[in-house]
C-alpha cells in the first residue's frame, strides 16, 4: 500500500510524505475518521515510506522492505487491535491494558530489526479503557527515538487530553464522488448506474463504497425500498403490517448474518433508512428543479416524477425528519416492529 495507492486525502499525503523526507517526524499520531475513511490504508502507507529502503515522493514497492510490509512480515511494524472472543464469537469491548502492556510497552525498548523505526498501528484505538491510555501516555510523553505510534479512531474525542495533545491529529476528508465512482469502474468493474448509485450513496467514503459494490444483499435491499417508496401511498393496515413483518425478517437475518461472518460494515436496517432517504432526496430534488440529470433512482424516474408532483414540500420534510427519528429510536432500543411502523405510516400519510 502506497500513497499513490489512495484516492483523495491530499493534505494528509503531503503531510506525511514531507515529514519522512525531511526526517521532521512526530513519534505520535492520531488518523481520524469514520469507518472506511481510509485510516489504514494511510497509516501503512506512511510505514511503508518509513520503512522503504528506497524512498522518494513515495515509497518504490519493489525493495524488500516494502515487500515485507506490504505482506505484513515486518517485524517493525506491529499492529494492536481488539482481541476476538471466540466463545462470542465477535470482538471484544476494548482494547486492555494488559494489551497496550503485552504488545507496546514491553515491546518498545527493542530495537528496530530492519530499519531504523519502529511503528506501532493502534486500530480502534478509541476503544482503549482509560487505564490503557494511561498505561500508554509514557510512553508517547517519552519513546524511543526509533518510535512512531499511530491511532485510528472514529472519535479522537475519546482520547484523554493528555494523549490528544501529545499527537499530531489528522483528520480524514470525503472523497469526491467522481473520483470513487472511477474507482469503481475501473477496478472494481461495477457499471455506470451502480457506480453512480453506490458512489453517491457512500457519501465521500471510499471504504463504504467499495464494501456495498462487494455486498450481494445490497441490491436485494435496493429493490426492497424501491418497491415499498413506490406503493406506500396506496397501503392499508394490513399490507403495512406485512411489511413491518418483513423488515424485521430480512433484518434478523441480517443479525445472523453478522454474528456468523463478523462485523459487516453496514447492516440491513441501515442500508435501507439511507436508501429511503435518497429517494425522497430524488423526490423533492426533482420537484425544485423538474431536472433529472442527479437523480439517483435512474430506473425509477417514472414513480419519481409522478411522487414529486402530488407530495407537497412540507410533506416530503416530514418524511426525511421521521427517517432521521427511527434511527434515534432504533439507537434508543425502541421497540422494532414499533420504530418501523411509524415511519411507514408518515411515509403513507406524506406520500399520495
Amino acid at each position: 500500500m502506497s500513497f499513490a495507492d489512495i484516492i483523495g486525502q491530499e493534505d494528509a499525503k503531503s503531510l506525511l510524505t514531507n515529514a519522512v523526507q525531511t526526517g521532521k517526524h512526530s513519534h505520535a499520531y492520531i488518523f481520524s475518521g469514520e469507518k472506511g475513511s481510509g485510516k489504514m490504508m494511510l497509516a501503512e502507507a506512511f510505514a511503508q515510506m518509513l520503512q522503504c529502503e528506497n524512498p522518494g515522493d513515495d515509497a518504490c514497492g519493489e525493495c524488500p522492505a516494502c515487500a515485507r510490509t506490504i505482506s505484513h512480515n515486518n517485524t517493525d511494524v506491529i499492529y494492536i487491535s481488539r482481541e476476538f472472543d471466540s466463545k462470542t464469537k465477535k470482538f471484544k469491548r476494548n482494547i486492555t491494558v494488559d494489551q497496550i502492556r503485552e504488545q507496546l510497552i514491553n515491546d518498545v525498548d527493542i530495537k528496530p530489526y530492519y530499519k531504523k523505526f519502529k511503528i506501532y498501528i493502534i486500530e480502534d484505538a478509541e476503544r482503549m479503557n482509560p487505564q490503557a491510555q494511561n498505561a500508554l501516555l509514557k510512553t508517547i510523553e517519552e519513546p524511543p527515538e526509533y518510535v512512531i505510534i499511530i491511532l485510528l479512531t472514529s472519535n479522537h474525542n475519546a482520547f484523554l487530553q493528555t494523549i490528544l495533545s501529545r499527537c499530531v491529529l489528522i483528520q480524514m476528508k470525503t472523497v469526491e464522488k467522481e473520483s470513487i465512482k472511477r474507482l469503481l469502474q475501473e477496478k472494481y468493474e461495477s457499471v455506470d448506474y451502480q457506480a453512480e448509485m453506490v458512489s453517491t450513496f457512500s457519501q465521500g467514503n471510499v471504504g463504504k463504497a467499495i464494501a456495498l459494490v462487494r455486498d450481494e444483499n445490497f441490491n436485494e435491499v435496493k429493490g426492497k425500498v424501491e418497491s415499498l417508496c413506490k406503493k406506500v401511498g396506496k397501503m392499508d393496515e394490513f399490507q403495512i403490517s406485512s411489511e413491518v413483518a418483513e423488515i424485521k425478517q430480512f433484518n434478523d437475518r441480517d443479525k445472523k448474518e453478522d454474528a456468523a461472518e463478523g462485523e459487516k460494515f453496514q447492516g440491513f436496517i441501515d442500508q435501507m433508512l439511507d436508501l429511503i432517504t435518497l429517494w425522497y432526496r430524488d423526490v423533492l430534488l426533482y420537484k425544485a428543479t423538474l431536472n433529472d440529470g442527479n437523480i439517483i433512482f435512474k430506473e425509477d424516474l417514472y414513480d419519481i416524477h409522478e411522487q414529486a408532483q402530488t407530495c407537497s414540500y412540507n410533506g416530503i420534510n416530514q418524511i426525511i425528519a421521521t427517517i432521521s427519528e427511527t434511527r434515534a429510536r432504533l439507537n434508543a432500543n425502541v421497540n422494532f416492529d414499533l420504530a418501523i411502523l411509524l415511519l411507514i405510516q408518515a411515509m403513507k400519510e406524506n406520500t399520495r
